[in-house]
Formats: C-alpha cells, sequence, structure tokens
C-alpha cells in the first residue's frame, strides 16, 4: 500500500511470505484421493505444486469431517461420487468417483507436515454449507452438520477452526497457516443474509483472533457487496469471475438455461444441436440422483455431462470475440474496486477464486492463447494494485488440464506475480 493511505496496512506477520501464489486444492484433496486418482499421493501432489511455483494451497479444511458437531474427533468416514450413478467425467472439481475412507484429522495434520517440510502454505476454508456435504456418502452426518440451525454456522465453524488450529499449534504446524476464512462465500452460501450474516461473521471472527492472535482471519466474498465483509477481517478477499456475465447471458443463457430450452427435446434448441454428443443422459434420469446438489447447479451438470467438448469449444471461440472487451473491463473495474476497498480498510488484498466462470472439465477454450489472455490480464492487474495473494485461475490444480498441459506457464505466471512484474 502507498504512504497515501488513510490507514496503515496491517503488518503481516514476519513468517508468511512476501506473495502467496496461490492454488485450489478445494475438497478433491480428501475426495479424490483414492488410488488412481488426483490426490492418491499427498506429497507428489505438493511437490508440484511447488514446482509450478505456487507457495500456498487454498482448500476445504472438512471441518465436520475431522470432528463430529459436538466436537469430538471423528475418525475414518466414507465419501461418494457428488451425484451417484457414474457420472461427473466433464465436472471441474466435482468429478470424485466417490469410494473413499479417510481420517480427515489424520489427513489434515498429514498434509500440515509435507506443507512445513517443503515450505507451502495452507489457506483454511469450508464449501460444507455450499456444495461440499454431499460427498459425504452418511445421510446422517450430512443431516447432523445441516441441522446446526442457519444463525449459529458460522460460530459453529469458527469453533471447528479453533480445535483444528489447537491442535496444530501444539504440533508446531500452525505457522503454515496462511489465513483462515469461516466459510467460502457466505454472501453464495446456506445462511442468514444481509445484516445479520455479517453481525454473526463478526462474531465467528472475533472468537478465532482471540483464541489464535497469531493467525490472520479473512472474510472470503464473491459479490462484492462491501457492506456485507466484516469490519474484524484481517485479509480482503473478494472473487472475481470476469466472465460470469457471458457465462450466464450467453454460454449458458442460450442453451441450459434459455427460456426456450426443452429437457424433454435438448435438440430443439439450434445451439444445443451445435454442441451436445450423439448419445445423452435423459434429463429425467439425471435429475433424480442429482436432487441433493443445488438446483443452481443441476442443469449445468446435465449439460457438461452431455457435452461433445470439441463442439462446445468451437462454438465459444466464436461467441468470445462479441464479450471480451466486456470481460476485460470487470476485471479492471473489479480489482481497482477491491484495491480501494482494502486500503480504506487498512488490510492486505488477496484474490483466491477467479477468472471467467465454471467451464466443463475438458473444455480446452480457457487453457487456449486467447483464454489464457485474461489470467495474463488478472496478473497484470494483481500486480497494479499490490495483491499481496494471487490466484492463476480456480482451475489449475493436480485434477486439471492446466496443471499436466502446461506446468510452465504456471510457474511463468507465478514467478511474475510474485517478482511484481507486469507481462511483456
Amino acid at each position: 500500500m502507498t504512504s497515501s493511505d488513510p490507514r496503515p496496512c496491517l503488518r503481516l506477520p514476519a513468517h508468511l511470505p512476501a506473495k502467496l501464489s496461490i492454488d485450489c486444492w478445494i475438497w478433491n484433496w480428501i475426495v479424490a484421493a483414492t488410488p488412481g486418482e488426483p490426490y492418491d499421493d499427498l506429497e507428489r501432489c505438493v511437490r508440484e505444486a511447488k514446482d509450478r511455483g505456487f507457495n500456498t494451497v487454498r482448500l476445504e479444511a472438512g471441518l465436520n469431517w475431522a470432528f463430529r458437531v459436538d466436537g469430538q474427533p471423528r475418525g475414518p468416514m466414507e465419501f461418494g461420487p457428488w451425484v451417484p450413478g457414474g457420472y461427473g467425467w466433464n465436472w471441474s472439481s466435482v468429478n470424485a468417483r466417490g469410494g473413499g475412507r479417510h481420517d480427515v484429522l489424520e489427513r489434515l495434520l498429514y498434509l500440515f507436515e509435507l506443507a512445513q517440510r517443503h515450505e507451502l502454505f495452507v489457506i483454511l476454508t469450508s464449501w460444507e454449507y455450499q456444495d461440499s456435504s454431499w460427498f459425504v456418502a452418511d445421510p446422517a452426518i450430512r443431516a447432523k452438520v445441516y441441522a446446526v440451525p442457519p444463525a449459529r454456522r458460522l460460530l459453529h465453524l469458527a469453533q471447528q477452526h479453533d480445535r483444528l488450529l489447537t491442535l496444530l499449534a501444539a504440533r508446531g504446524l500452525d505457522r503454515q497457516v496462511a489465513f483462515v476464512e469461516v466459510h467460502n462465500e457466505p454472501d453464495c452460501s446456506e445462511f442468514p443474509s444481509g445484516a445479520q450474516n455479517r453481525i454473526l461473521h463478526e462474531e465467528a471472527i472475533a472468537l478465532l483472533r482471540a483464541r489464535h492472535p497469531g493467525v490472520l482471519v479473512s472474510g472470503d466474498f464473491a459479490l462484492h457487496d462491501y457492506a456485507m465483509v466484516p469490519g474484524n477481517v484481517q485479509v480482503f478477499d473478494q472473487h472475481v469471475y470476469a466472465g460470469a456475465a457471458w457465462y450466464f447471458e450467453d454460454l449458458y443463457g442460450q442453451t441450459v438455461l434459455s427460456k426456450q430450452f426443452d429437457p424433454t427435446d435438448p435438440r430443439a434448441l439450434e445451439s444445443m444441436r451445435k454442441i451436445l454428443r450423439d448419445e445423452l443422459v435423459p434429463w429425467a434420469q439425471f435429475m433424480r440422483p442429482a436432487v441433493n446438489i443445488r438446483p443452481f447447479w443441476r442443469p449445468i451438470m446435465w449439460l457438461f455431462e452431455n457435452l461433445d467438448n470439441a463442439a462446445w469449444d468451437r462454438w465459444v471461440a466464436a461467441r468470445f470475440p462479441a464479450w471480451r472487451e466486456r470481460i476485460w473491463t470487470t476485471a479492471r473495474e473489479l480489482f481497482a474496486a477491491d484495491a480501494a476497498e482494502a486500503r480504506r480498510r487498512g488490510v492486505p488484498l488477496v484474490l483466491d477464486e477467479g477468472g471467467f466462470f465454471y467451464p466443463p472439465r475438458l473444455s480446452r477454450f480457457e487453457i487456449s492463447p486467447a483464454g489464457l489472455e485474461l489470467l495474463e490480464l488478472c496478473a497484470d492487474l494483481a500486480v497494479q494494485h499490490e495483491y499481496w495473494g494471487f490466484m492463476p485461475g480456480t482451475y489449475c490444480g493436480p485434477e486439471h488440464l492446466l496443471w499436466h498441459d502446461n506446468p510452465g506457464w504456471l510457474r511463468r505466471i507465478n514467478e511474475r506475480f510474485r517478482a511484481g512484474r507486469l507481462a511483456g
């Protein structure tokens, strides 16, 4: 932050990196960890993250998977697929095949031992009241997690974070925590809304700050409504999906979310004829096992399950030029506004989710030169606005094409962000 800032920026703990180059392992580091899946060898994943220039991973802490709702260690538990029935081949981050049995607390402690050994830092968060709970195989466990009243959920999660942080401190591992988010996107999750959300979130943050004064606590949001952000956050974090309007108004909006889309006759819509595979999973057949996931995702997942990815990429590439400038403008405006708000609050600034929006897992448009230009722009904006932490797109972990197809690009963009170097 510059000397003209109205308040001095919060001094970062000396043991944390000057810049965080962040990768998102989300929940897959737990649920996609059976033999042959991307996270079956956690030490390999850590080594590969470091090789690609990452010094921080952001992940699902599995708080109610590590501890029962009453706070006792849970022990081993079973995980299943997000939607039963063999679906998910083309879904980003929710394609775990299921069948894993893990002691999540032991896995967390092992990850932190690896992080300490390899000088990696960890952002702890949760998606349990948004999307991750549906990987839990036992419906009784899911029911107990959701039985926590909405008004108590943020405080409950803070208490579970406290239990984990206390164990990490006892083992000398807590210095690997970059910062803690009580929950991912509480503005888009199953909590009370508006002013009540902020008040409850502030109480949860206050508990963690009091119990663990050496650990930074963030709020993590998606909607850029700064009035919702608690006043006691120590890190300012807003997700920037600069291409969200393109997806909802055009890519989804002209296909599965179109008012003209007929689930009983998908090919009646011309745009769907261009992108669907020959053999389709019928809508009704898919929607029965998908009943647990949020209604928001059901049509999108049905679409991706039935896509011809090469056809999708051709269709998307043809539509992109009409949207490019709007996407670029959105990115510039959001980065600038977020940076101004962080300066006003006097706290460091991070971006730990962003990019276009939610692509099919095996689509290649966003990792083509045209797509990567947006992530290069975001890196430039993060440098210009003096971000502390930056993630070069959400979908770049061990389960994604970019991780395997272009590790050199990941290495270069992470290095130039940490060096404060603009493209070109």
